[in-house]
């Protein structure tokens, strides 16, 4: 009998010294030192080139929008930051989005993407440190296009931010570990098509916020670590068009 109790006890042991070792190496692979350094950018960067072009006729898109992709650090966690819409704004108020907006007259998508952050949250644009360009994604409006620029806020700090209540109505971080947790992943349908969407609290990322995150994370995390699970959970187009979240 102690035999087997010994047995027992050093199986128990031996599960949770692996489970040690895996949160260890998860923590470690989603460091920011891990994630910002110049060798995970320059993989992210090259990945992010061989994005496909989400506009189906470039054409018809006689208007061009920028948004930035911001990853910041908060709490020595690697985040990406997103803002929800005023719900003062006549299109896509009270929804969760990146800061960004139309271009003006001569500017380029870059200079669009850090002038509305700086409109909508108050971050200076030269805190960006800009990583690239993914590629132009076609808004619900066939007319536009919108430039997805991933940036990052250097010596970021929540409590500096100054959001604009005429644009946002609030600001908040997802962590990496959260993106990473299969538990936060759904899907809703779109034509037929099964589209990922992301769960954080109560907010809910997806429509063309949610495709941008998830090809920015391919292109930034892991493969053992950002896995699939989108398909457990479904939310319907009219139930999430209703919710404010």
């Amino acid at each position: 009998m102690f035999r087997l109790w010994t047995a027992k006890y050093e199986f128990i042991i031996t599960i949770l010294c692996v489970v040690q070792v895996m949160l260890k190496s998860l923590i470690m692979s989603l460091s920011p030192q891990t994630l910002l350094s110049a060798a995970t950018r320059q993989r992210c960067v090259s990945k992010l080139k061989e994005l496909p072009s989400l506009v189906v006729n470039d054409e018809k898109a006689s208007e061009s929008a920028s948004v930035l992709v911001p990853l910041c650090v908060h709490e020595g966690q690697v985040c990406l930051l997103y803002t929800l819409r005023s719900s003062n704004l006549k299109n896509h108020s009270g929804q969760v989005s990146f800061p960004g907006g139309k271009a003006d007259a001569n500017e380029t998508n870059i200079d669009t993407a850090l002038r509305e952050t700086e409109e909508e949250i108050g971050i200076p644009r030269d805190s960006v440190y800009i990583w690239g360009s993914m590629p132009r994604v076609q808004g619900r409006n066939k007319n536009l296009a919108i430039n997805p620029i991933v940036g990052e806020i250097r010596n970021f700090d929540i409590n500096k931010l100054r959001e604009n209540p005429d644009e946002v109505e609030e600001v908040f971080l997802v962590p990496m570990q959260a993106f990473c947790d299969s538990s936060n992943h759904a899907h809703w349908v779109w034509k037929g098509m099964q589209l990922p969407m992301f769960l954080y609290g109560r907010h809910k990322i997806w429509g063309i916020t949610g495709a941008i995150t998830h090809m920015f994370l391919n292109c930034l995390l892991p493969e053992n670590e950002f896995k699939g699970g989108f398909s457990r959970k479904k939310f319907e187009l009219e139930e999430l068009m209703n919710s404010k979240l």
